[in-house]
């Protein structure tokens, strides 16, 4: 399996389920966030993470969740996880509502039996997308992922009374879905989706993000467009249009701010990177 490099700061996930290893050399790395769920198992080392505005210490037998609504920064002392990435598509709906209960990306410390299994879960995912006899079946890693998701949520025994957010769940899924984000949506045709009024949806949304859906579904696109960038030669005009943007100047507006770049910096950076 081709690993991905670590310092590179681009999370794009290329396949419905991954597992890497990561190793953070010493230093601060920017806040960035992810188009997809992502475990993260502290395997050694010692380290801290910028959740949302908070921030949690972090060390060995620690386990945590990163959501694609979720900002983070790592400040590494030589950190390593385990990580395993999902694309929300492969999620039932259950599990997508349960895991947008938590306000924050909640950090777990595992006692070492806990660690053990979920350290065995992920070797064994890791051993499902090694296996070249599968025939690309989703099948187990699927089944797998299940288990992992439903243990994680078990570990908070009060998660049922942490947030209410099945609205923001459904609002969640209805944009990833599919890339739905990617095309023309209106708010009502949101609060249409999740049975209740624009009004309710957009506020609740803000609520517990701190940011406007709109907000939320710009950033989707521009991650989008970073993977396009990233994995394929389309145009700047054609990556535009497949990541939903109106115009050119738009996307170049939205783009610098929110990745800190033009876009052909960031494909010339991300090129020389993998060629270290």
């Amino acid at each position: 399996m081709e690993q991905e490099k670590k310092d590179n700061l681009v999370f794009i996930l290329d396949s419905d389920i991954k597992f890497d290893y990561a190793e953070w050399p010493e230093g601060i790395y920017p806040l960035h966030y992810h188009d997809h769920y992502e475990f993260e198992l502290v395997t050694s080392g010692k380290g801290r993470q910028l959740f949302n505005g908070e921030v949690f210490e972090l060390s060995k037998n620690d386990i945590f969740l990163l959501r694609p609504v979720d900002y983070h920064q790592i400040t590494s002392n030589g950190i390593s996880f385990s990580h395993i990435k999902v694309k929300p598509s492969i999620l039932p709906d259950w599990i997508i509502q349960k895991l947008h209960s938590f306000k924050n990306p909640i950090v777990f410390h595992l006692t070492d039996k806990q660690y053990d299994k979920f350290y065995s879960l992920f070797k064994m995912v890791k051993d499902e997308i090694e296996d070249k006899d599968h025939n690309n079946s989703l099948d187990i890693r699927v089944s797998l992922m299940e288990i992992i998701f439903t243990l994680f949520i078990r570990l908070d025994k009060d998660i049922a009374s942490l947030y209410d957010d099945s609205v923001t769940a459904k609002v969640i899924y209805f944009l990833q879905k599919n890339n739905r984000f990617t095309q023309k949506v209106s708010l009502d045709e949101i609060a249409e989706y999740v049975s209740y009024s624009k009004y309710y949806t957009s506020n609740m949304f803000h609520k517990q993000y701190g940011m406007t859906i709109q907000d939320f579904i710009i950033n989707q696109r521009i991650e989008y467009a970073k993977k396009l960038i990233i994995e394929t030669d389309l145009s700047i005009t054609e990556i535009v249009l497949e990541s939903g943007f109106a115009s050119t100047s738009n996307f170049y507006s939205k783009f610098i701010k929110l990745v800190g770049c033009s876009p052909l910096k960031f494909k010339k950076d991300y090129k020389q990177v993998k060629t270290i």
